[in-house]
């Protein structure tokens, strides 16, 4: 069959996707950083108000990108969130804003404290009970990225684009979490790991 020179790049990289998925094991845990990447802004100076997250021209890539790494969770990927901040500024726009499409629910744990990052990390995987290389960062802050490439260089890390509306692609062309076949266990691991964090709350609370 004669193909179009043209073609022979995107069908590559088509391939390769099945290939990824057939001989290399796919990570499992993505674990996201809050301002500039899950919404715009510093929420401890913009307030919940003041962020850019929803459907006007500011906010909707957020929301896009939400979207997607919910429909990422759907799929069996376990989410959890490293990010520097007040824990109830933090709370506070993931319980009640009207745009916020992951909700606490979605996430398997959550470090939202002062402590550095690395730190944080070891701690998610602890918590999570799997090893630092089935873990993805995705952080907007080169420092928080060097410094976990460094210090922890089995994880693999993102280099999110300064363009917000490229974040989905950026994860996407990754390919981390590419496989042939999904099951209802994998639909529901999600769900299963948010349970066993409650589970542990209400343990160590009674």
């Amino acid at each position: 069959i004669k193909l179009n020179p043209n073609f022979l790049s995107l069908f590559s990289s088509e391939l390769s996707v099945y290939l990824k998925a057939l001989y290399v094991t796919p990570k499992k845990c993505l674990v996201l950083d809050l301002d500039n990447t899950l919404w715009g802004g510093v929420i401890g100076e913009a307030g919940i108000g003041g962020i850019d997250l929803g459907p006007d021209p500011k906010g909707r890539s957020f929301m896009e990108f939400q979207q997607y790494i919910l429909s990422l969770h759907n799929r069996g990927v376990i989410l959890a969130l490293n990010s520097k901040n007040n824990e109830d500024d933090a709370l506070n726009v993931i319980q009640n804003h009207p745009y916020m499409i992951l909700k606490e629910e979605n996430f398997a744990a959550m470090e939202i404290n002062w402590d550095d990052k690395v730190k944080n990390l070891k701690s998610l995987a602890s918590k999570i009970n799997i090893g630092l290389d089935s873990m993805v960062f995705v952080d907007d802050d080169d420092y928080n990225r060097e410094m976990i490439k460094k210090f922890l260089p089995e994880v693999t890390v993102v280099d999110l684009p300064s363009e917000f509306t490229k974040y989905v692609q950026t994860i996407d062309n990754l390919d981390c979490f590419a496989t042939l076949k999904i099951t209802d266990e994998d639909i529901q691991k999600g769900k299963m790991y948010s349970q066993e964090k409650q589970r542990k709350n209400l343990e160590e609370n009674s």
